[in-house]
């Protein structure tokens, strides 16, 4: 058995249940003579480099199987006598492509776990950022500054109580002098 990747494109203008049927009678297909679905990706209506039956958009759906070498002569003369399918390709996936996918697998996640250490960076610098103006916020008004404070208020007070406010006749007589 060897690792097969089929790509068909399925007429846009059937209705999404008929084409969900196209795609589950090429699968059964595969899964009946003796292969194997590794992975089935739609891609969905993507626009065709050109015209195909007056047609200027395809739904796209890709299937990578394992299956023995016999299946595909069987499965692309279905693909050819189901009229919803537009075009088809099928191709051996070799080990070099193998390779390939499995290297960018791995630079696609050391790329997300670089995101991810950078964003946990920039929340510990945020972190700290908050804290060091909090402290600063919090040496600016101390509480031995608070008592200072109100020491000094209070120590006013008296002061201003010693002062007599003055009356009336302050006032009159300040005007005449």
């Amino acid at each position: 058995m060897r690792l097969y990747e089929t790509t068909i494109v399925i007429d846009p203008q059937l209705k999404s249940t008929e084409i969900e049927d196209v795609i589950k009678k090429a699968t059964t297909f595969i899964t009946d003579h003796g292969g194997e679905i590794v992975e089935q990706n739609e891609w969905g209506k993507k626009r065709l480099a050109y015209e195909i039956n007056r047609k200027q958009y395809g739904y796209y759906v890709l299937i990578r199987f394992k299956a023995p070498g016999q299946v595909i002569k069987l499965l692309e003369r279905e693909y050819r006598l189901s009229e919803p399918i537009m075009r088809y390709l099928t191709i051996v996936v070799d080990k070099k492509m193998l390779k390939f996918e499995a290297l960018k697998k791995r630079q696609e996640e050391a790329k997300a776990e670089e995101a991810e250490a950078a964003a946990e960076a920039a929340e510990a610098r945020r972190a700290a950022a908050a804290a060091e103006e909090a402290e600063e916020a919090g040496a600016e008004e101390s509480p031995a500054e608070e008592a200072v404070v109100e020491e000094s208020a209070a120590e006013d007070k008296p002061a201003e109580a010693d002062e007599a406010p003055a009356t009336e006749q302050d006032t009159e007589k300040s005007p005449e002098a």
